[in-house]
């Protein structure tokens, strides 16, 4: 604190204290005298006027009756003495004008003060008495008792604040000069400084406050010393210049700080740039000056940090490049301080030019390579496209002659007699249906693969799915003499599920003919029980248990896999290609189960499926329906309609032979159309009524696709039921059919059951919307 701030303080505290003591006792004492003391003072003048009306009032009376004016007149005179009676007056009652009277008005000099009494003797009044009198003398006393007071009271205070401004000088400001004195050596670094204070009150405790700040800034200060000695010595370690570069308000670039290495990168000293930094932005080749200029004007504005690449020369004239990298700070004043370094990035650069060639390099390789790619897949789309219009051109070709073995098969086992002919006609049915079931597994394996198989969700119960594989598979099990057993968990005999039940019971009906057809003696067992209860899930096993051959554990490991078999030698007794149990896997992992196999050699096998299914709403009422009969009920149902025409479309003369066996067998009536164009014509015809129509799909002249759209702009075509009936098994064929306007599908070769319950169901309903 210098001493100039002390003497300011001390003034200015010893004015405060002047004026704060002063200046309130001289208020308050003025307004004391002010108020009070001219009270008193008119009370006294008060008391004096009325003590002159008593001396007259007594004197007067005696003197007045026996009208002696000259006793009276000494008697007025002697009032008249006091310097403040301007004049007296006295009257005679009885008389107008005055007794006596005396005046000095040369003796008013401020404010009258009137006095009146009567003049009474006994009871009577005889006379009246008038005094005036003048303030003046009262004012100049008042005067000087104020101004004797403010002296007597000024003349205290201020020898009190005299001692009190001593006393602070000695006790406060001089220790505070001492304290700012020492505080000032600390600013200037000389930490050696003592302070000299015993003191135990507030100032002494604030120096030894001081003191400890002494001792706390001189090892502050001595570790930031060591810390920039270290900070120097690694600037100087470092591949690199380490800076602070400044921008002024006005636009001018200066280094704060800049290491040493810059002689090396730009043969300049760090006293030059710390002046200005246009010698360094020189340096800078002109190619890339103004973006390194642009980009710190950009990192100043948005206080983001500043990272740029630019070239330089060295001093043989080689190119380098260096990469600068600073954090922004703003400062006051509007200027910005960066924080950061320089490096040499040339080898860097260099590395980069050969990467970016070499990636040239490999991005024409890709280029060919992805052309290549690219035909490859043009070409796997082309063989997949192949595959698909062979898979859909064999199942045509297949099914095609499958149609007329099958169903002559058919019609000639419902007439024959003889038990030998008989045999030989099942021999031949089972051997067609044998190689359906090759074909259809090839399909179903190739919808697996496309992704294109689609699954049903649709209610059903386990009941009727078992219910439905033991009526297929029971006649060979009796045929084997196999006992066939169905085991089903209470609980789910009347619970309605959500799913496929159709792939269920296929899956199903693998395992049961398999385990029909690998055992020999003993028992084949189908159940299904209830693993978990999640309220609407139920996580179900279905079992088939049979008493057969057994697998080994080698052969259960590829059991599953596509086109193997358990026994896959050249000896092997039992046929089959190897993809039911692979599509069964396939079908199950579809529908979020799995299947699995636990089989010891000659102790029998356990195939199983485990599957969440979820419940229906509703439960099934009564007792779960019968299995379907293996006969010709179908056919019986459908001979009500005996005598109803129906017109089959129809190009291949066996098929058309055999459709036109199995409807009249069923006592229906058949017109033939050998392609679609005569379907239309015959169609056209009002003296021919049909009931039905059995479309083929593929014809001459025109397809049964087109034939149904036709029929259906007929206005007797509207409502007509048209069936489908084609080779092509594919769901993308069921789907075309359905969209040019056919009610229904029958797949070829066509099963005489199913023809014929098909046939019942479009004839039942009548009229069918188109």
């Amino acid at each position: 604190m210098s001493s100039k701030a002390a003497s300011s303080l001390f003034y200015a505290i010893a004015l405060g204290a002047s004026i704060g003591l002063l200046l309130p006792a001289l208020m308050v004492g003025g307004w004391l005298i002010g108020l009070r003391e001219p009270q008193v003072a008119s009370q006294e003048q008060q008391r004096g006027l009325e003590n002159k009306l008593d001396v007259l009032t007594s004197s007067l009376p005696e003197l007045l009756w026996n009208l002696d004016t000259v006793a009276a007149r000494e008697v007025v005179a002697a009032v008249m003495k006091s310097p403040d009676v301007l004049r007296v007056r006295v009257r005679d009652a009885s008389q107008e004008a005055p007794f006596i009277e005396m005046s000095e008005p040369e003796r008013q000099q401020g404010r009258r003060l009137l006095g009146e009494r009567d003049i009474v003797r006994g009871h009577n009044r005889i006379g009246h008495i008038q005094i005036e009198l003048d303030d003046h003398l009262s004012r100049a006393a008042l005067s000087r008792q104020r101004w004797l007071y403010g002296a007597t009271v000024g003349g205290q205070l201020l020898v009190s604040l005299g001692l009190i401004l001593a006393l602070l000088n000695t006790r406060v400001m001089r220790p505070l000069r001492e304290l700012g004195a020492f505080a000032n050596d600390l600013a200037e670094g000389r930490f050696g400084a003592r302070l000299n204070s015993q003191r135990t009150d507030e100032i002494g405790l604030l120096g030894t406050h001081l003191d400890h700040m002494r001792h706390a800034l001189h090892e502050q200060f001595g570790a930031q010393r060591a810390l920039l000695e270290r900070m120097r010595g690694i600037a100087k370690t470092v591949p690199g210049v380490v800076y602070q570069l400044r921008k002024d308000a006005d636009g001018h670039y200066q280094f704060a700080y800049v290491s040493e290495a810059v002689k090396d990168f730009f043969q300049l000293s760090a006293a030059e740039l710390g002046e200005s930094a246009n010698a360094w932005f020189e340096q800078i080749d002109p190619a890339d000056q103004a973006a390194v200029r642009q980009s710190l004007k950009e990192s100043a504005r948005q206080l983001k940090p500043w990272q740029q690449e630019f070239r330089t020369r060295r001093p043989d004239g080689s190119e380098r490049w260096l990469y600068g990298n600073a954090i922004a700070q703003a400062e006051e004043g509007g200027s910005v301080l960066w924080h950061g370094f320089l490096t040499d990035i040339s080898s860097q650069r260099l590395d980069a030019l050969e990467l970016m060639r070499y990636r040239h390099h490999l991005e024409e390789l890709v280029e060919a390579r992805t052309a290549e790619l690219a035909e490859a897949s043009q070409a796997a789309q082309a063989a997949n496209l192949a595959k698909s219009a062979f898979l859909a051109n064999m199942s045509h070709e297949i099914r095609t002659p499958m149609n007329a073995i099958i169903g002559m098969t058919y019609l000639v086992q419902s007439d024959a007699q003889e038990p030998k002919q008989q045999e030989r006609l099942q021999k031949v049915a089972d051997a067609a249906e044998h190689l359906l079931g090759v074909i259809n597994n090839v399909l179903d394996l190739s919808k697996i693969e496309a992704g294109k198989l689609q699954l049903l969700h649709t209610e059903f119960t386990v009941t009727q799915v078992l219910d439905k594989v033991y009526g297929m598979l029971a006649q060979r099990a009796v045929e084997k003499r196999l006992g066939f057993k169905l085991e089903i968990e209470d609980r789910l005999n009347q619970q309605q599920l959500l799913g496929d039940p159709q792939r269920i019971a296929e899956i199903l009906l693998n395992f049961a003919g398999n385990a029909i057809k690998f055992t020999e003696q003993g028992e084949v067992r189908m159940a299904v029980r209830i693993l978990t209860d999640e309220g609407k899930q139920l996580q179900l096993r279905f079992e088939v248990v049979d008493t057969g051959i057994g697998i080994d554990d080698r052969d259960q490991q590829r059991l599953f896999q596509d086109f193997e078999q358990a026994d896959s030698s050249p000896t092997r007794r039992y046929g089959g290609t190897g993809l039911g149990l692979s599509i069964c896997r396939r079908l199950a992992d579809l529908m979020g189960g799995q299947v699995g196999v636990a089989s010891r050699p000659g102790q029998g096998s356990r195939f199983w499926l485990q599957l969440g299914l979820t419940k229906s709403s509703g439960f099934v009422l009564g007792p779960p329906p019968a299995a379907p009969r293996r006969n010709h009920a179908a056919r019986d149902r459908l001979a009500e309609f005996s005598g109803r025409r129906v017109l089959l479309a129809e190009d291949n003369m066996v098929n058309q032979e055999v459709a036109i066996a199995l409807l009249g067998s069923a006592g229906l009536a058949v017109d033939v159309a050998p392609d679609g164009q005569a379907a239309l014509d015959m169609m056209s015809d009002p003296a021919k009524d049909y009931a039905l129509i059995l479309m083929d799909v593929q014809m001459p002249i025109m397809d049964g696709l087109e034939a149904t759209r036709a029929i259906r702009r007929l206005e007797r075509g509207r409502n007509i039921p048209i069936l489908a009936m084609t080779a092509n098994a594919f769901a993308e064929e069921r789907q075309r059919c359905l969209d040019a306007g056919m009610n229904d599908h029958v797949a070829k070769p066509v099963v005489a059951e199913q023809l014929f319950g098909t046939l019942h169901l479009w004839l039942s309903r009548g009229v069918v919307a188109s």
